[in-house]
């Protein structure tokens, strides 16, 4: 009896080892699985936190290129005017040169994209001249006499309507 008690109490141990020793296993996994769950936890915040930056800086990129494309834009139009400005003031200093001696103008009238030639000339010929001086001009898209009428003394009075063109400002 004294052997199988031994035996029994052996077996107890054993088992008892056994279980201690699985008991301490799981044990040490779950530990193990909690310290990884924490980990995952930190690093899923740290991975929050960056793609919030992230998208704050992307906002912020957003609207530094819309501010660019508006800077370019108002660049644009200003360039745009500059240039429209420098054909004008050619134009304007061209304008002599555009004329024949027999040619003068009383007046320059502009009305809501057109600009009205008015002056007097010693004839036909010099009026045509000057209306095709005026056509080969990039400002205007037409040139068309509003009216011609032959004075008394023999010259002729003339109203010349040119018509810009659309991309040309004042």
């Amino acid at each position: 009896y004294s052997g199988t008690l031994n035996y029994n109490s052996l077996c107890f141990s054993l088992l008892g080892c056994v279980l201690l020793a699985t008991v301490m296993m799981v044990l040490s996994l779950w530990w193990r699985g909690s310290q990884a769950q924490g980990q995952m936890h930190r690093t899923l915040a740290e991975i929050s936190q960056q793609h919030e930056a992230l998208q704050r800086q992307l906002t912020q990129q957003q609207l530094l290129l819309q501010q660019r494309d508006e800077l370019l834009e108002a660049q644009l139009i200003r360039q745009r005017k500059k240039d429209e400005h420098q054909r004008w003031q050619q134009f304007w200093q061209r304008l002599p040169m555009l004329m024949l001696d027999t040619l003068w103008l009383k007046r320059v009238e502009r009305r809501q994209g057109i600009l009205l030639f008015e002056g007097q000339a010693q004839s036909m010929m010099a009026i045509q001249d000057f209306r095709h001086q005026l056509m080969r001009q990039p400002l205007f898209a037409t040139v068309k006499p509003a009216s011609v009428q032959r004075q008394t003394a023999g010259h002729y009075r003339f109203v010349l309507r040119a018509r810009m063109q659309e991309n040309i400002g004042e």
